[in-house]
């Protein structure tokens, strides 16, 4: 494994993404390098060409850093979404170019970044139609890093990947429903309202609502293998399998062994009604599949929490 060479530059290593890829790479016994908030606010460029000058010369760096948020806080922010994390991505760049160009950067990208379709969309669709309003801000700039990843790999000769990704659940999600992602949302209010005795789940919006799913720990597999096997792209990173919201939420009960009724409260927050990537390229050259479905998934978390609960 390349990995295994020289050091990873890994940046966000205390958020979600983040720290599931620096336990990988400590698991694995790679050499990294973690990056995380006790850094300083990578909004300000002085900060991360610190942050680079100082970190050892390195193979690959993972840009894991993103202000983000869910839901419908998402609309009143669209603004501060758009003009933070363009910072962030461009202060990157320049670090990237100026302290580490021999590194291949790994951004990782959102399906938010293409224009709401009824079809999933291939990476020919990318940066064509507008993003659903409730994350346009936050789209534009992660089409931003990847035009940047491109642009400043064409001009000074460095390497790079722009992985675009399912919606992510598993260890270290957010749970708070102002930034978690439907799957870790629904999970930590199915555990807060079956204890509570009610026999009512509210799942908000369309339970027909589609999305492309991943533990965090498949996608980080399918992150890897297409690192082996592709550079200089943009490239979807999903299994093509996309889930209804109500079925995740059916998964969840039967994990919990819950039998709840399935309410979606009048008015509640309904981003793109289908939102899913055709990921055939990625597929076909990397072999990639996930390991875990849905309820496995589901089941891995509950097991997780019950193990935890008598240190809490």
């Amino acid at each position: 494994m390349p990995y295994a060479d020289s050091p990873t530059i890994i940046l966000g290593a205390d958020g979600f993404l983040g720290r599931n890829l620096v336990e990988r790479w400590q698991a694995e016994g790679w050499p990294v390098h973690a990056i995380g908030r006790a850094a300083g606010d990578f909004c300000d460029y002085a900060t991360v060409d610190r942050a680079f000058r100082e970190a050892p010369r390195a193979g690959r760096i993972f840009h894991a850093i993103t202000k983000q948020r869910t839901g419908q806080i998402q609309y009143a922010m669209q603004g501060e979404l758009l003009r933070d994390n363009a910072r962030i991505h461009l202060n990157v760049l320049d670090a990237w170019r100026a302290h580490q160009p021999q590194a291949k950067l790994v951004s990782l990208g959102s399906s938010c970044t293409y224009a709401e379709s009824d079809h999933p969309t291939a990476e020919a669709e990318f940066g064509i139609g507008r993003p659903h309003p409730s994350v346009q801000g936050y789209a534009l700039a992660k089409e931003l890093l990847a035009i940047g990843c491109e642009t400043f790999g064409r001009q000074y000769d460095m390497r790079w990947l722009h992985c675009v990704l399912a919606t992510v659940y598993g260890p270290h999600a957010h749970s708070e429903d102002s930034r978690a992602h439907f799957m870790a949302a629904m999970i930590e209010r199915a555990i807060r309202t079956q204890a509570s005795g009610a026999m009512e789940f509210e799942v908000w919006g369309n339970p027909r609502t589609v999305r492309d799913l991943l533990h965090v720990h498949d996608q980080i597999d399918a992150i890897l293998a297409a690192d082996a096997a592709f550079t200089d792209c943009v490239l979807n990173v999903t299994p093509n399998a996309p889930v209804e919201i109500g079925d995740c939420a059916r998964a969840i009960l039967a994990a919990l062994r819950w039998d709840a009724r399935i309410v979606s409260p009048p008015g509640s927050f309904q981003g793109a009604g289908y939102k899913s990537l055709d990921s055939t390229l990625f597929l076909s050259k990397t072999g990639w599949r996930p390991k875990l479905s849905v309820e496995q998934g589901v089941a891995q978390i509950l097991a997780a929490r019950k193990l935890e609960k008598p240190h809490a």
